[in-house]
């Protein structure tokens, strides 16, 4: 078991430093996820399996400009190692895109974008892995800067997983201001200050995940009051005398970071988790998915659950839980074997009445078909009475479901068009032989509607013929 120290880089590992920005991150102008600085917020959906210039599994990311009539497929920037001002070359197996962080870094008003690729090969490491941050800027995203691996004997697959936000005590070096934390291969977070004002980095907290998964995906929690978030990590095979429950090491866990830096507190298994003011009395809730079978997470319930940890963002541990299946009453369908629900959250408001809404991703769904459930939220618990799942079968939804689609892979809940409905974005990067595709359903007074609902493929992305490339793997947002 790896110990829970913060251990700090003694080397200064670049130069040409972005000027040092000293006001905080609460002082930045601009709307949250606004990439091009129009009023809009923006989406960005992956594919990180792309081809590119001919090499297979290059990868590609797309930002889908937010305009008054939602997100429009026409008004786009699609970009991979190739792109004018992006560092490097796209490669065969470097997975651009693999894990993106929206976050306005240097608080000029553009949001920026925080890019891992995990499967590039550095300065002779095979799959060492690689994070890019591209700025936003009036003149489109056309500036970039690599994010140096502090640690790049220690692990491969930096990038694998991404996250921004103001750490004190995981990393003091960094005190006051924003970090980018970076995933990879073992169980340690890293640190760089966001403005890359200077790459000195920082290993966090060493979880006791098995190092042959390592950090498979990081949450952060905005807490009220206080200039110091809160962490939430990932990861697989708690050691228990072995490599997990099943000796094999692939069971998921997570992690709830202290924010003083001591060694934080245990949650329940979970690959996935969201933050959001699900019961609208201001204070920050986290929910937590597992999509495992109870074979490989005891405790789970037949195809997965989530798990609701209301007002987390206050100091010490949630007291109120609401755990929802699909075997909950209320909830449409039944747990089945591989549903995989929980595999994604997303929290939003699409009704606009003040509370948050979540969104749970099923893509084992129906043979793989997939399906995505919208509990709204109430001043009390969720109302799972009224829940509705959405499958592309449903009326109004584009497309048909097929075997293998994956609908619901991923999700994001973001008003686009700026009416107060958050829109609800899906991600299906099995859809047609796994080139991948995703959705955009509106918000409205009755929550998610097939009303004026759109899909977008990889020719409509503007990816062409690339491959299996899994468009909709990740989709991010503010």
């Amino acid at each position: 078991m790896r110990k829970r120290t913060l251990l700090m880089s003694a080397t200064l590992l670049a130069s040409g430093l972005v000027p040092v920005v000293t006001v905080s991150a609460e002082a930045a102008v601009g709307t949250p996820g606004d990439v091009n600085k129009d009023g809009y917020r923006d989406v960005v959906v992956s594919a990180p399996d792309a081809s590119v210039a001919g090499h297979a599994k290059a990868g590609a990311v797309v930002v889908l400009y937010g305009t008054a009539h939602g997100i429009d497929p026409s008004r786009r920037t699609v970009l991979t190692q190739n792109s004018t001002g992006v560092p490097g070359t796209a490669e065969a197996g470097d997975r651009f895109g693999a894990a993106v962080a929206v976050y306005d870094l240097n608080l000029d008003g553009y949001t920026d974008l925080v890019v891992g690729s995990p499967g590039e090969d550095v300065n002779g490491d095979d799959g060492g892995g690689s994070v890019t941050v591209v700025y936003g800027t009036a003149s489109g995203l056309t500036k970039a800067r690599t994010v140096e691996d502090p640690w790049p004997s220690g692990h491969d697959a930096y990038g694998r997983t991404v996250a921004v936000g103001t750490f004190n005590g995981l990393n003091p070096v960094n005190d006051g201001k924003s970090s980018i934390v970076v995933g990879a291969n073992d169980a340690e977070v890293t640190f760089t200050p966001a403005d890359l004002s200077t790459q000195s980095g920082t290993s966090g907290n060493g979880y006791d995940f098995n190092p042959a998964y390592g950090i498979v995906a990081l949450t952060t929690i905005d807490v009220p009051g206080s200039d110091d978030d809160r962490l939430i990590a990932h990861g697989r095979g708690v050691s228990d005398g072995g490599w997990g429950f099943d000796g094999t090491g692939d069971d998921p866990h997570a992690y709830f970071a202290d924010p003083a830096g001591s060694s934080g507190t245990d949650l329940p298994a979970g690959t996935a988790s969201a933050v959001g003011d699900l019961n609208g009395n201001g204070i920050p809730d986290l929910v937590i998915g597992d999509p495992e079978d109870p074979s490989q997470s005891p405790g789970t319930s037949l195809g997965g659950q989530v798990t609701v940890y209301f007002d987390a963002g206050t100091s010490g541990y949630p007291s109120r839980v609401q755990t929802i299946t699909q075997d909950t009453p209320g909830v449409p369908g039944g747990g089945e074997a591989k549903d995989r629900f929980g595999a994604s959250v997303a929290i939003g408001d699409t009704d606009k009445d003040g509370r948050a809404d979540l969104v749970i991703g099923a893509p084992g769904e129906n043979s793989g078909s997939g399906a995505v459930t919208v509990v709204r939220g109430t001043t009390g618990q969720l109302d799972v009475a009224h829940a509705r799942t959405w499958t592309q079968n449903s009326s109004g939804v584009p497309g048909s479901s097929e075997t293998g689609d994956a609908f619901g892979a991923s999700v994001r809940v973001v008003d686009t068009n700026k009416d107060g409905y958050a829109d609800l974005v899906v991600g299906a990067p099995g859809e047609n032989g796994g080139a991948g595709a995703f959705w955009s359903l509106r918000g409205s007074a009755a929550s998610v509607t097939a009303v004026g609902s759109v899909s977008v493929s990889t020719s409509g992305a503007g990816l062409g013929s690339a491959g299996a490339a899994h468009l909709g793997s990740t989709v991010t947002g503010p």
